[in-house]
């Protein structure tokens, strides 16, 4: 699912120029988060890449103090997290020297201890400030969302309760209620909003590394729509770190005719699957990842198992992939779901090497491997699998 953007505000050019960078060309992040306990260890992980990214440094707590150094050729995003917690802050680095500030209240969430951070402020990077200034119309939007999930709570309480019972007659019920019709209006409306407010707002910075950092700031993966928005930036803009990331999403490589880029495929037991096992005697295998917290990927179970009960008789088998990172929840989720085909959690990165960035996305295989349709739909399989 998309995320929706926590910023939408327009910025003038004055803040499109990139900051020139320290002497030294170092940069030192100092923190004092007044709260944290010795030794919890802090995490500076690459942000807005939409890749699973590896922490490039670490730091150990003592007396709420923590620095990290490094280097930048241009300003990054990063996530500064607490290990172990999804609790930290958005940080522009720049090769300056960063102050940060802070504090933390140690809390519990469903009965595992958390941190829950508060009044974070940064100092020392100008790219920080302008990254604030640029995405100053969350608060707007944040107001938006609750009101549009606030509106529809029931409705969405009902359908999400329908599906993990796997109640079809329920669930067509609810599709034709006027509550469920309202809920779709709204939506379609509140992602309307946000839409078009964003694509300002990255246009306002096309000439300059700004507009596909924002575009991939605000979007947690890309789609061909934004196609049409990244032709608009400078080929300076292109050109950028961020500029070369978009252009590989909405460019990427592609597998068709060719084997598949991977067959990683482990059991529960984390023991290789061999594909010649999942294909054999069949002529089509549909590969479809997902994972138990995607709505759509959920809601287009009961399609998929139409399709195989007709299909699995022809020659057609599918392999679910669910690229969740806490196991016990995809084993929760592929219970109820009761898929009747081959179910693996993704392992060994088998989403990236497709290049996956968005779910539920389906690729369609013939029996030995090679890739006959990429990122398609159901119905796109129906007519692939038809011909």
């Amino acid at each position: 699912m998309k995320k929706w953007i926590v910023s939408a505000c327009m910025v003038s050019g004055a803040f499109a120029a990139t900051p020139a960078l320290a002497q030294n060309g170092k940069y030192s992040v100092k923190g004092q988060i007044t709260g944290l306990e010795d030794g919890v260890k802090i995490y500076m992980l690459p942000a807005a890449t939409h890749s699973d990214e590896k922490p490039v440094d670490s730091a150990v707590v003592k007396n709420g103090k923590f620095v990290f150094t490094g280097s930048v050729s241009t300003p990054r995003l990063f996530y500064v997290q607490l290990a172990g917690e999804y609790s930290g802050f958005e940080l522009m680095a720049e090769n300056a020297a960063i102050n940060v500030t802070g504090n933390a209240q140690l809390t519990e969430q469903q009965g595992k201890p958390i941190h829950a951070l508060s009044n974070v402020k940064i100092t020392g990077s100008k790219s920080h400030d302008l990254f604030v200034k640029k995405t100053a119309g969350r608060d707007e939007l944040e107001r938006l969302y609750t009101k549009y999930q606030d509106d529809n709570k029931e409705i969405m309480q009902q359908t999400s309760e329908a599906s993990q019972k796997n109640d079809t007659v329920l669930l067509k019920q609810l599709h034709a209620s006027a509550a469920y019709d309202k809920l779709n209006r709204d939506e379609k409306a509140f992602f309307d909003t946000v839409g078009a407010r964003t694509n300002r707002m990255i246009l306002a910075d096309k000439n300059n590394w700004w507009g596909p950092f924002l575009l991939m700031h605000q979007l947690s993966y890309l789609t061909p729509e934004q196609k049409e928005i990244f032709d608009q930036f400078s080929p300076e803009a292109k050109r950028s770190y961020y500029g070369k990331l978009a252009s590989a999403e909405l460019y990427p490589r592609s597998y068709l005719g060719k084997k598949a880029p991977s067959l990683a495929f482990a059991d529960e037991q984390q023991k290789p699957v061999a594909f010649s096992k999942i294909a054999q005697g069949k002529k089509y295998v549909l590969v479809d990842f997902w994972a138990s917290w995607c709505m759509p990927c959920r809601k287009s179970i009961p399609g998929l198992k139409a399709f195989y009960d007709e299909m699995k008789s022809k020659g057609v088998e599918i392999v679910s992939v669910s690229i969740d990172k806490d196991q016990k929840a995809w084993e929760k989720a592929a219970a109820e779901e009761q898929l009747p085909w081959f179910s693996f959690l993704d392992r060994q990165d088998i989403s990236k090497a497709y290049g996956v960035k968005a779910i539920p996305a389906m690729f369609l295989l013939d029996g030995n491997g090679v890739v006959l349709a990429e990122n398609v739909s159901l119905e796109q399989v129906k007519e692939k699998v038809s011909q």
